[in-house]
């Protein structure tokens, strides 16, 4: 039976208003669904050269974005985070079937490579806007910045956000897709079933939207940024890019 690895697109505040009416807004919502497909697209390569060549007759090495669309993550969860006042990034799904993946190690590789794609495009995204790459001027306030470049900085967040949370070993995220083919077949069936993720999903809601989880998520984010070379004042200068283009903020 085909598994489907489920790519969740949530974002750092769930509970700001989007601001539909900025061209910035819908820049970056294209720039999201292409994220997200270059996203299943990795689970569907890494899938594809660990034995399951049914995916490439199953469209599962498609560029195109309705090939990703799930009615849960693509739909459902958008319209929810709508409803509450939030940002209705869409999610994707890659159908693959796990029972043709030659080894454990192969299906763990598969479920990481999502997250790996986001971190991947995060690097590049970031680099653009790097401050000593000269594309931006490092003294400049966020709001000073041209659209493409705020639109650049905010994806690079989006995409670096999206990898950490998609890590956690919760079902349906990579991070746990990462960990069940060790578990054993019962308790991994258990997990799986439709009721299992959706209390997931609801048990991520909660700590992502905690002032103590958003804080510490906060702070992964910025020490990655610093790793880079990033110092402080960018990296403030970044998420001000972040909350200007997808909810219009103006700090």
């Amino acid at each position: 039976m085909p598994f489907a690895l489920v790519s969740v697109a949530l974002v750092p505040s769930v509970l700001a208003a989007a601001d539909f009416g900025s061209p910035l807004f819908w820049a970056a919502f294209i720039g999201w669904v292409l994220s997200v497909v270059l996203h299943e697209f990795a689970h569907g390569a890494v899938a594809y050269w660990g034995g399951d060549y049914t995916i490439r007759e199953r469209g599962g090495l498609s560029l195109n974005p309705l090939q990703y669309v799930d009615p849960l993550n693509s739909l459902i969860l958008p319209a929810v985070f709508l409803a509450l006042g939030g940002v209705p990034l869409p999610g994707g799904v890659t159908y693959v079937r796990r029972d043709l993946i030659r080894t454990r190690a192969w299906q763990s590789a598969m479920s990481l490579a999502g997250p790996a794609m986001n971190g991947l495009i995060f690097l590049a995204l970031a680099a653009a806007v790097h401050p000593k790459m000269g594309w931006v001027d490092p003294t400049a306030p966020a709001r000073d910045w041209l659209p493409a470049q705020r639109v650049v900085a905010a994806l690079a967040f989006l995409n670096l956000y999206g990898a950490i949370l998609n890590l956690i070993p919760l079902p349906p995220l990579d991070g746990f897709n990462a960990i069940s083919p060790y578990l054993d077949r019962q308790t991994r069936l258990k997990l799986t079933m439709p009721p299992a993720n959706i209390i997931s999903l609801v048990i991520l809601y909660v700590l992502v939207t905690s002032p103590g989880v958003k804080r510490q998520l906060y702070d992964v984010t910025g020490k990655a940024f610093e790793l880079i070379g990033y110092d402080a004042q960018a990296v403030i200068r970044v998420r001000a890019a972040f909350a200007q283009t997808l909810f219009g903020q103006v700090p």
